[in-house]
């Protein structure tokens, strides 16, 4: 009997992914930046402006709903008058793609991000003090946060889209910079374009 339920199994399985068409692109976006969290509020950081590039995949199981997980380097910027904070990070978000219209898709995941680097330069009017979190054992490697977003098919293998993203895990040990261990914690909006070339 357990034998005949693993071959049904198997057989749904394989049935699944044979109807799933996979398709492959290429990812690229501009995003404004921020940080929130106890540490943040203090500052007053404006959004700044960043980029990301990537690769994404989309497995579509039905007309209305799919998966799109994406590959990204991203660079996160937060500046203000005194200060200037940038960020490298791979990040890996996993979409839940669903068509309300045959054009027009919500989305919404989990990502995780590793982070490969982040600076911060502090202006104190006569000089400009650098801080390399990575040195300090400041810097967090992994960063756990949420995305949802709205994007438009404007072509078959052309989509666009605006996307909301906040992180739910600091980037940065406070307590290696002086600061109680208060989190330091992303938020992006993000508007760019796949385009789907396989």
């Amino acid at each position: 009997m357990k034998k005949i339920s693993r071959i049904i199994a198997g057989s749904l399985l394989a049935t699944g992914i044979s109807f799933a068409q996979v398709q492959m692109g290429g990812h690229a976006a501009v995003n404004f930046s921020t940080l929130w969290g106890d540490g943040a509020k203090d500052f007053e950081i404006p959004w700044s402006l960043g980029a990301a590039v990537g690769a994404a995949a989309k497995v579509t199981v039905n007309e209305k709903f799919s998966v799109v997980p994406e590959l990204n380097v991203d660079w996160r910027r937060q500046k203000n008058e005194e200060i200037n904070w940038s960020t490298w990070a791979i990040e890996l978000p996993v979409l839940a793609r669903y068509n309300a219209m045959p054009q027009m898709y919500f989305e919404a995941g989990p990502q995780l991000a590793f982070l490969l680097s982040s600076k911060i330069e502090q202006d104190f009017d006569n000089y400009v003090e650098t801080t390399d979190l990575g040195k300090k054992d400041a810097l967090k490697i992994f960063e756990i946060g949420i995305d949802v977003g709205i994007g438009y098919s404007v072509m078959p293998n052309l989509d666009i889209g605006i996307r909301y993203g906040v992180g739910l895990t600091s980037i940065a040990d406070g307590t290696k910079l002086d600061d109680d261990d208060q989190a330091f914690k992303n938020m992006q909006i993000q508007v760019g374009a796949i385009y789907w070339f396989m």
